[in-house]
């Protein structure tokens, strides 16, 4: 490995941007999902601006005795919250053993994340408990960020990073009464740090490894804080990420021509962010800029060569927060967000392959976001109510230009039509204990909500919740969640570009209709000084249910159609999915040295097509395309279960071990069942199809060693899937083989 230089620039305010930032880009398939992680993932490299380590003996109790803002909108214990929540501590943060965001999320209960074993960069895409990609709210600071642009509306986490992240909140199960539109599956809340003592704080870290034959990656990380004694301060931080890495696509091909060998995919990226604020007991107030920049190389696709394909992605987030405490009992709090971002493809083969062909292809997006929300908070004994309202817009853009040898070239782009539409939301929340009417009923508690929203392109919907929850004693809860959900299609499936010029029906649909949806959770939780253990069942049905299908003329029969027959490919509501399941967690202190978490998910789910709205199909032939299968008129409904990449079984086991203060050892074992893929099929109908494949289940195995040679000065060695273990996330993508890491971390 070549010697590298440990970059660190702080600063405090302004506009700092980075051009040095990457991923590398995949096509996605419909659908991937659950499973599960461990309560505990012992850790991130050093990203947190923390000074020392978590104190190795402390107890069971005092890690799970953790606070939500999240679940409720207002601090609660998560054994006082009734529903399935994770609170990712700074102390677990800390503990050596993950990555990346994705890897960390992975771990946990009910989350299920493409690209996380694959290339560093590679789009990774999560989805909690069965829900599609874009069912899920995962916010920075407590504002939603997702990319318009994207068919779901959905966000790679390959933009994230764990730079001065202090916590991480997980909420799962429907949340659209608190958090709007796409909050079916759950949320996921990134919280940083901005909680310090008077004085100067900052932290420095560099991690060296390699996943791979011939790979490398190089990771740095910066970070400053000055707190003065009157509660002002100001941050700045830097995170930056490259590697030589893998090639993406599987090499299916025996004795490749020199342009069909797939060359390594390479990624530079790099993060910065600031912040200025002020806190003290009554106030909390600050303003945040952040920037993210990613240069990727990628292959076509799964099972395709890579010819010069490049891609570039670039973030901005402005953020700003206002808290009050007008008194001990009211809080008005307003935050308000503004994210422009940007994607680039470019494909270019300056010198014609083996066929004499030629290709240029260039892809712009753009969206922006916009959050103002506003909440007012009230104490009552011991009930808390929430007001509030606030607004969400989204636009996106998009410019394509296309040539090939011997067809005219083309160009499309979304100019006159300028795509966006705009939420406007009231919601109303009462958190009821039975002892503000009796001290006698303090066991029993009933939280409602309800959501009001009115979409500048869909109109009005009302999502609520019921929840009831029982103190069956100190250490233990019994709840029963009913709670509605709604998510209005992404503005790329209403105005996207035609991928195929010329079809006779667009891709774009604008007669789709927002997609709602009921779940039911019932669960325990239990808690005692060395033992903490949560079980869950949950069930949600999505009616009006979003997916991508063909087209074919109507006029004749369909086994005889040819491809002179293709009407286009498109968006529609196609009926109805299903998901349901089990979560078990289990975390135990054995003695003051040993630490262990487990955790298990089942999941079974399917997809129902039936009742499709005809308007934008004009009565043509719709064919499925992930099975191939054609609805055609008295054909009635077609059922698939087991869908695409949601594993039906997953378990984690994690063991944390500190035989002396300066020493912390882990080793986890992760597995993943056997799961439902796609490959493409061209004697599937007269255009082709994606066929259902099975990919085999895989056991991992990491470790890794920490030695905090100072107070301040730490080093921790990481391997990673140690056994080599060949496994397939998506069917035709590479993954990580055996992986070692060493960071060297600095903090003060």
């Amino acid at each position: 490995m070549e010697r590298r230089e440990i970059f660190l620039f702080f600063f405090f305010a302004g506009g700092v941007t980075n051009k040095n930032v990457t991923f590398i880009i995949m096509k996605k398939t419909v659908a991937h999902f659950l499973c599960a992680g461990t309560f505990l993932c012992s850790g991130l490299y050093a990203q947190n601006s923390s000074t020392a380590k978590q104190d190795s003996s402390k107890s069971l109790a005092d890690s799970i005795k953790t606070v939500t803002i999240t679940a409720t909108r207002t601090e609660k214990d998560v054994m006082d919250v009734g529903r399935s929540v994770t609170v990712i501590s700074g102390d677990q943060l800390h503990q050596p053993g993950c990555n990346t965001l994705a890897d960390l999320l992975s771990r946990q209960a009910g989350i299920f994340i493409d690209g996380t074993g694959q290339n560093p960069g590679n789009i990774q895409t999560l989805f909690l408990r069965g829900a599609d990609d874009g069912h899920t709210v995962i916010m920075l600071d407590g504002v939603p960020i997702s990319d318009p642009s994207n068919d779901h509306n959905e966000l790679d986490l390959s933009e994230l990073s764990l730079a001065n992240v202090d916590r991480i909140e997980i909420v799962r199960g429907s949340h659209s009464t608190l958090y709007g539109s796409s909050a079916i599956g759950g949320v996921i809340n990134i919280i940083t740090n901005n909680n310090y003592t008077p004085g100067l704080h900052g932290n420095i870290s560099e991690t060296g490894g390699e996943f791979g034959s011939n790979t490398q990656s190089w990771e740095e990380n910066g970070f400053l804080n000055y707190t003065f004694k009157n509660g002002i301060y100001a941050e700045g931080g830097y995170h930056r990420f490259d590697d030589k890495g893998l090639s993406a696509a599987v090499d299916t091909l025996k004795n490749p021509l020199p342009y069909q060998k797939n060359p390594q995919n390479n990624l530079d990226k790099g993060d910065v962010f600031s912040r200025v604020g002020f806190k003290n007991p009554d106030w909390n107030i600050y303003l945040e800029y952040r920037n993210t920049n990613q240069k990727f190389g990628l292959p076509i696709g799964a099972f395709e060569p890579a010819n010069n394909y490049n891609g570039q992605l670039a973030r901005d987030f402005y953020n700003a927060f206002i808290r009050y405490n007008i008194t001990p009992q009211l809080h008005i709090q307003y935050t308000g967000s503004y994210s422009p971002m940007e994607r680039k493809y470019i494909q270019d083969t300056s010198v014609a392959d083996a066929y004499n062909d030629k290709e240029y292809e260039y892809l712009y997006y753009a969206s922006k976001t916009t959050t103002n929300d506003v909440q007012l908070e009230y104490d009552y004994k011991t009930s808390q109510f929430i007001l509030g309202g606030g607004s969400y817009s989204e636009e996106m853009n998009s410019n394509t230009d296309y040539f090939f040898t011997g067809y005219p070239a083309s160009t499309t782009n979304l100019d006159s039509l300028k795509p966006h539409q705009t939420i406007y939301d009231a919601f109303a929340q009462a958190d009821l204990n039975g002892a503000t009417l009796a001290p006698s009923l303090k066991a029993f508690s009933l939280l409602l909500g309800a959501r009001f929203s009115s979409n500048s392109t869909f109109g009005n919907n009302v999502s609520y919740e019921i929840n009831p929850y029982f103190k069956i004693n100190a250490n233990s809860l019994l709840y029963l969640s009913y709670s509605t959900g709604f998510n209005a299609p992404s503005l790329y499936q209403l105005y996207g570009p035609d991928d195929m010029p010329g079809d006779a029906i667009s891709l774009a649909n604008s007669t789709l209709t927002p997609e709602t949806s009921n779940s039911i959770e019932i669960g325990i939780k239990h808690r005692i000084s060395t033992v903490y253990l949560t079980l869950s069942y949950f069930s949600t049905i999505v009616n009006n249910y979003i997916d991508y299908v063909y087209l074919w003329n109507k006029n004749k029969p369909v086994d005889s159609l040819s491809y002179s027959d293709f009407l286009g490919d498109t968006y529609l509501n196609v009926g109805q999915e299903t998901t349901q399941g089990i979560e078990l967690n289990v975390a135990s202190q054995l003695d003051k040295t040993l630490f262990v978490t487990a955790n298990m998910s089942i999941l079974s789910s399917s997809l129902t097509y039936s009742d499709i709205n005809t308007t934008h199909t004009q009565g043509n032939y719709i064919q499925i395309f992930n099975g191939g299968n054609f609805l055609t008129p008295g054909s009635g409904s077609v059922k698939y279960t087991g869908l695409l990449r949601r594993p039906g079984a997953m378990a984690n086991i994690n063991l944390t071990y500190t035989p002396v203060p300066k020493v912390h050892l882990s080793a986890s074992v992760r597995y993943v069942g056997q799961r439902t893929d796609a490959q493409y099929n061209g004697a599937l109908g007269p255009y082709g199809a994606d066929e259902p494949t099975t990919l085999a289940d895989y056991t991992l195995l990491d470790a890794s060693a920490s030695y905090d040679i100072t107070k301040q000065f730490s080093v921790t060695l990481r391997g990673a899937n140690l056994f080599n273990t060949t496994y397939y996330e998506i069917l035709g993508y590479t993954t990580m083989g055996r992986s070692i890491y060493l960071n060297l971390r600095y903090a003060f």
